[in-house]
Formats: C-alpha cells, structure tokens, sequence
C-alpha cells in the first residue's frame, strides 16, 4: 500500500495529492480504494462534454471536482446525497439512516483562479465511533461529539451532505 493510503486498525485513509480530496473523501467514506481521478474525470466529463472547460472539475486538469461528481459517484454506489441545511441543529440528523457525512469547506488557492473546495468525510465506524477522514491529516481523528463537530463546521459557512441509502432519503433528518 502507497504511503498516500493507510489502513491502520482497520480504518482506510488517503493523504491529500493535488486537488484530488474528493477522490479520497469518497474511497474513506466507502473504506476502500473506489474512484481514482480518471473515474471521477470521466464522470465530469459525462456531465460536460467540454474537455478543455469542464465547469466540475479543475481547468488544470489536478481535481478540485464540484457536488455534481459527487452525486454522481455515490450513485453509481446506490447512495444518494441530501444537503443538510445549516440554518438546523445536527441533532435532528437520524444517524441510523445515514451512511457517512460529507463536509464541503472552501478553500484559497496559490493564486485567485485557483480557490475550490475541499472535501472530506466522516463516518461511524461501529461501536469505535465516528472519525473524520480529511485527507490532509495524516490519519483518521476520532471524533468524540459528532453534533459539536458538524455544528462547528457549519456556524464557519462549510457545508454537510448526508449520504444515504435512496429509501432514506426522506427519513435522514427529523423534523422536530
């Protein structure tokens, strides 16, 4: 396994390579190497057919894929993605209908055309507990208050997608 992939007591991790986090949010959220960054090129690609300006992914050709890849690859997986409305408490999340947690926080480049996203994941590993999976830190950290977490995360501007089987779709969040 390279040094970008690490899987510790049984717990997969990829280290952030260019502007590919969400290749590697998506391989920790499934807990195995899925997508590459030709699989998510392709899937950009099939939804611009444009090669040279590909509004969902980098013009440099490095990642920096927008929500409509992400979409996309968790279908091909049978899961489906509901935005999570910040304005709410992540209390109201029913955590036993969710599969894993995608976070979205923007981020600024070396220089001004070069801002994007960057994207992580965090899931509930059974009775360990729920750990963030950001590939810019060299292995998973244990999350101990998940709701302060995501609450945090979400009062700095970032944004969290739910990824949920599609019968969960209209069962993720609770309404009171």
């Amino acid at each position: 396994m390279s040094d970008d992939k690490v899987k510790e007591g049984g717990l997969y991790h990829e280290r952030q390579r260019l502007q590919l986090c969400l290749v590697h949010a998506l391989n920790s959220l499934l807990q195995r190497e899925v997508f590459t960054k030709h699989d998510l090129d392709c899937i950009a690609e099939s939804l611009h057919e444009s090669y040279w300006f590909n509004r969902h992914r980098s013009m440099l050709g490095t990642g920096n894929y927008d929500v409509n890849v992400l979409i996309a690859a968790l279908n091909t997986h049978h899961l489906q993605v509901v935005w999570f409305d910040a304005r709410r408490s992540t209390a109201l999340v029913d955590r036993t209908k969710v599969f894993g947690y995608i976070f979205n926080v923007p981020s600024k480049g070396w220089l001004p055309f070069l801002n994007g996203r960057h994207w992580f994941a965090v899931r509930e590993i059974g009775s360990l507990g729920f750990f963030n999976f950001d590939s810019k830190k060299p292995e998973p950290e244990p999350i101990e208050d998940f709701c302060q977490f995501a609450d945090r995360l979400l009062a700095e501007g970032n944004q969290l997608m739910l990824v949920v089987k599609p019968e969960n779709v209209n069962l993720c969040i609770r309404t009171s």
